[in-house]
């Protein structure tokens, strides 16, 4: 354990020394950002000065005319670089928090660990509420190096969802190797996550079905070639309008005759040209509003996203699992263009924010067309490509979610997938939620088929936490990553469990209907001929809602339906007699944990070592904890 707090403990001195160097990027970028913001305040001082003096005839005119080119050119120089060197010490901010945040990562410090928005709920999902895939300390939370849409939503997926095939896994498992390593990359990917307005999950499930819809505007041709045409003509005979008032007014020269003929021939026709204008808006106005706010309602984060993926577009990892995604991040013109190009679409369609600009680019140039046939060919040429590639995205930000994980934990290993009889077999198994420094590991064999692991000691022992320990790890190694072991083999399996159960009071369900519920579908689970792998059942105290002599008998049952079945599994009790059933006996693997009380001072304390020893347990501890409290009489 000296060996794995050691190793985590350089890990996390590097995180804090590269925040540390991000940290003085930001003081030194910032510090720049205002000195210049000074000298563009200077410029703009001595811009606005000159011009002033050049209108009002007070000094010599060359002096004050460099001056206002002087002041004007460097004002926008100035702008330039205040804006540059304020996005540099942004970037450096985000890799401060990202460093920031492997810290707290390494530590299992969950108070300060960012939260996550916006997460799935396993709610009554077999096995993600018992072994805290989700929650306040949680794989999720562990693992949450990701962006909130893709990422998240990939990382979700393997962690929950069902298992892939093993060639999969370890597809995922060399790509993780590869990446363990590559800090830079991961932690540019991860502050790229982070920076900006990245789109939610929902925002990322809207801007999908937005560009998979059919286009409305091209498959009109007719609306469409007129909305081309109607500004050549609306413009120039607007424009020979005001000429021919001008000249009639005398403000400019007149020229030819003829000239002023035709100008006032065509110039009368105005009126039409403007109610053409102003009809064909009208006619296609609700089509265009809803189509172009939908567009611009679902497309936030575009550039964090397109910064996203061509990051990962341009890795040069030799995992054949990361050439795939680069290969998928390729199609069409590749994805960061497209998403970039999306962007600067939707940038145009922002005028409709300035009411009275986009009332003259609409009223002359029919805007909104324009802008909406651009958006909808973007929907046909790239929205179809749209779906895979922010799935290559997930994908790409699950496998470096996995290597940081493993980078952060180099005591850890990545589990070997074997075939054959449902078996885990792992050394050194630890819970993986758990900080280092306290961290228990044991040696823990789960299975042949028709077997479980009876596991007895006293309240607090660690009995719940052995559970959680294994199928977190399982968990974590069908999701392609590491586990918290010195080694693991195993077999794939379907993970069931009941360790954490509620009662509902508006269900009307007691403690006891739940449980047997949920062990109800373990079994039923368990005897499914459909099932392609093994079903991996964990299972804390079963029961405890009714008495010892029907808990006893109904337990007994569950365990034989499920070893007539084949199942393999872990099982908590405090009832010895337990597996003492002829049809059990040979079955259970009989592990315990146990506890020491020293008397100090007068004082009885308890500690514990978290052990596994073989053998049922030969203490309990409930009227000694009574007495330690002062409830003894």
């Amino acid at each position: 354990m000296a060996d794995s707090v050691g190793a985590l403990g350089s890990v996390s001195a590097d995180y804090a020394t590269r925040g540390a160097t991000f940290a003085a990027a930001e003081r030194v970028e910032r510090a720049r950002a205002e000195r210049i913001s000074q000298l563009r305040l200077g410029a703009f001082a001595v811009a606005v000065g000159s011009g002033i003096a050049l209108a009002s005839d007070r000094g010599p005119e060359w002096v004050l005319v460099m001056a206002l080119i002087v002041g004007v050119v460097g004002y926008i120089a100035a702008a330039r670089r205040h804006a540059q060197l304020r996005r540099r010490a942004v970037w450096a901010g985000v890799r401060r928090v990202v460093c920031e945040q492997g810290v707290f990562r390494v530590e299992r410090d969950w108070s300060s660990i960012a939260s996550i928005l916006n997460e799935r709920s396993p709610g009554d999902h077999r096995y993600g509420h018992d072994l805290d895939v989700t929650g306040h300390a949680s794989l999720s939370r562990l693992l949450d190096v990701t962006s909130a849409g893709p990422g998240r939503r990939a990382l979700s997926a393997w962690l929950l969802d069902e298992v892939p095939p093993v060639a999969e896994l370890r597809a995922r498992q060399q790509a993780v190797r590869e990446l363990a390593p590559a800090v830079e990359w991961r932690e540019t990917l991860t502050a790229h996550a982070w920076s900006g307005s990245v789109a939610r999950r929902g925002d990322v499930d809207r801007f999908l079905a937005w560009a998979e819809q059919a286009p409305w505007l091209i498959d009109r041709p007719a609306l469409l070639w007129a909305s081309r045409i109607f500004p050549f003509i609306i413009v120039p005979v607007i424009g020979l309008a005001l000429l021919s008032a001008l000249w009639s007014s005398g403000y400019t020269p007149r020229p030819s005759a003829g000239v002023i003929d035709v100008a006032r021939l065509v110039g009368r026709w105005w009126a039409f040209a403007l109610g053409a204008s102003v009809l064909l808006s009208v006619s296609a106005r609700k089509a265009l509003v809803d189509r172009i706010n939908a567009a611009m309602s679902h497309l936030s984060g575009l550039s964090a996203y397109a910064e996203m993926l061509a990051h990962v577009g341009t890795a040069t990892f030799d995992a054949p699992r990361m050439a795939g995604i680069r290969a998928r991040l390729a199609t069409g013109w590749g994805a960061a263009r497209e998403l970039m190009r999306l962007g600067s679409i939707v940038r145009l369609a922002e005028a409709r924010y300035s009411p009275m600009a986009h009332f003259v680019l609409q009223l002359l140039g029919l805007w909104d067309f324009h802008v909406l046939a651009a958006l909808e060919r973007w929907q046909r040429t790239s929205g179809a490509h749209a779906r895979d590639w922010l799935a290559a995205l997930g994908e790409a930000e699950a496998l470096s979610a996995l290597g940081t994980l493993a980078h952060d934990n180099p005591d850890w290993t990545i589990p070997e997938f074997v075939d054959g009889p449902a078996r885990i077999d792992a050394s050194a198994l630890g819970h993986p939620l758990l900080p280092a420094r306290s961290r228990v590991s044991n040696n823990v064999t789960v299975g042949p088929p028709g077997t479980f692991v009876l596991v007895t000691g006293s309240n607090m022992s660690g009995k719940s936490t052995l559970l959680r320990a294994i199928g977190t790890n399982v968990v974590l190694a069908q999701a392609g990553g590491p586990v918290c072991a010195e080694s693991m083999r195993l077999v794939p399996v379907d993970i069931w469990t009941s360790i954490r159960i509620d009662d509902s009071l508006e269900a009307g369900v007691s403690l006891f209907m739940a449980e047997l519920k949920r062990l109800k579908r373990i079994v039923d689970a368990a005897r499914d001929a459909a099932r392609v792998r093994p079903l991996l059942y964990l299972l804390d105290e079963m029961l405890h809602g009714t008495n010892t002599a029907e808990r006893r008998i109904a337990a007994r049952r569950v365990l034989n339906h499920l070893v007539q079945a084949g199942a393999i599994g872990a099982v908590t009790t405090h009832d010895l007699t337990l597996a003492e059933d002829s049809s059990l006996d040979s079955a259970a693997q009989r592990v315990h944990f146990t506890e020491q009380f020293v008397e100090r001072d007068g004082t009885m304390t308890m500690t514990f070592d978290y052990r596994l020893r073989p053998g049922l347990a030969t203490s309990a501890n409930a009227l000694k904890l009574l007495a330690m409290i002062g409830l003894e009489r």
